[in-house]
C-alpha cells in the first residue's frame, strides 16, 4: 500500500474519533480517549521511524519534517496532561479540543504541503515500500495487543 493512503486512513479515523469524543462522557470519553491515543501514538512511530527520517535529508521535506517532530511532541504532552485527567473535570474538554486543532493543523500541513511534496520526491515504488514497511510495524503491534490481553 502506498504510504501516503496509509497515513492518510489513518488521519480519516483520528478525524472521526475526535467526533466522537466531542460527544462521549464519562466512561464512553475514557475509553474513545484511549483508543484515539493509541492510535495517535502508532501513527508518531510510523513517522518517526519510516517517514520522517527518509525524508529528513531532502530539502523539499526537510522543514515539514522538522516541524512534524515539534507537533508530534506537543501532541504527546497534550496526551499526557489528558490521560492524567478525568473526563468529568472542567480541564478534560477544553484539552481534547487542543489536542483535536493541533493534530487538525498537523493533518492539514502534512496532506496539503508535504504529501505533495513526498509525490514528486518519491516514485510510487518507494511510496509502496515504506507502506509495506509500515503494515509491517502495524501487524507487529496488533500481535503484541492479541498476547497482552
Amino acid at each position: 500500500m502506498d504510504v501516503l493512503k496509509l497515513l492518510e486512513g489513518q488521519h480519516d479515523e483520528v478525524k472521526q474519533l475526535f467526533k466522537k469524543l466531542e460527544q462521549a462522557e464519562g466512561s464512553q470519553g475514557r475509553q474513545l480517549f484511549e483508543t484515539l491515543r493509541a492510535k495517535l501514538t502508532l501513527h508518531e512511530e510510523l513517522e518517526e521511524t519510516y517517514f520522517y527520517p527518509a525524508l529528513k535529508g531532502d530539502e523539499a521535506a526537510r522543514d515539514l519534517v522538522l516541524e512534524g517532530y515539534q507537533e508530534h511532541h506537543v501532541m504527546d504532552v497534550l496526551l499526557g496532561e489528558i490521560e492524567r485527567l478525568a473526563p468529568d473535570s472542567e480541564a478534560w474538554q477544553p484539552k481534547v479540543k487542543v489536542l483535536q486543532e493541533n493534530t487538525e493543523h498537523h493533518i492539514e500541513e502534512e496532506e496539503g504541503e508535504l504529501f505533495p511534496a513526498v509525490r514528486k520526491i518519491w516514485k510510487t515504488d518507494k511510496r509502496e515500500q515504506v507502506g509495506r514497511q509500515m503494515q509491517q510495524l502495524i501487524s507487529e503491534r496488533r500481535t503484541q495487543e492479541r498476547h497482552a490481553a
